[in-house]
């Protein structure tokens, strides 16, 4: 196999490949790692008394910073090319 181009087979169980909900997340970074929580905020559900909203963490994403950065630059690249064509397309 030539070292210029590698393959990747994705795979996941159909509980993965489905995925889920999250309305909200966090992100924050120390040094070399980077965390992503992904959260299911339940704004019908808030506390009158004490003003809070429960959020509920629906997965924990840690990965290098170096590849958050990439990551970042990939997803406003990809948000550019989906608002030139509209929102509804």
């Amino acid at each position: 196999m030539s070292n210029d181009q590698v393959k990747i087979r994705f795979e996941a169980t159909l509980e993965k490949a489905c995925g889920q909900y999250a309305n909200s997340s966090i992100i924050s970074t120390n040094g070399p790692e980077s965390r992503i929580d992904f959260l299911y905020v339940d704004h019908p559900s808030i506390n009158r008394e004490t003003n809070e909203v429960p959020a509920h963490l629906v997965s924990r994403i840690i990965m290098p910073t170096s590849e958050l950065a990439r990551l970042s630059e990939t997803l406003n690249n990809h948000l550019s090319k989906h608002l030139e064509k509209g929102l509804n397309d």
